[in-house]
């Protein structure tokens, strides 16, 4: 063998290792523009979670958000809310006809005497109007 094919062969592992290089070269950067576009999504997605948080924030300091937590818990309602309650109809004229028993009672005494549901909340209320339970 001559020399000629020695330089040939050197030359072809040489470009052989050239281009081992370069693509390992492009694929490294292809691998890190890779991860840098899914860092900056991932950054934009927790920045836009970041904003609805603040807006939810805002919200629940609201005056409106206070309010409707109240109704909720306290059983409140607006002025030209209406509430209306299921029952049967004789449960409903037996609570009418002890509204009207205790309004001619009260007014038969004309004194000014606390009614002994004053202190209970509107649930307890229906309670003991509905089933007759006390549940103070």
């Amino acid at each position: 063998m001559n020399k000629k094919y020695y330089h040939f062969l050197i030359l072809i592992f040489i470009l052989i290792i050239l281009l081992y290089n370069i693509i390992n070269h492009k694929y490294e950067q292809f691998k890190i523009k890779n991860y840098i576009t899914s860092i900056e999504k991932l950054n934009q997605d927790i920045g836009n979670n970041i904003i609805k948080a603040k807006e939810i924030i805002e919200y629940k300091k609201s005056k409106a958000y206070k309010n409707k937590i109240l109704k909720q818990d306290k059983w409140l309602k607006n002025k030209a809310e209406k509430i209306v309650y299921i029952t049967t109809e004789e449960k409903y004229n037996k609570y009418i006809q002890e509204i009207k028993n205790n309004d001619t009672i009260q007014n038969s005494k004309n004194s000014k005497e606390i009614d002994e549901t004053y202190w209970m909340t509107k649930f307890k209320k229906w309670l003991w109007f509905i089933f007759k339970i006390d549940t103070r």
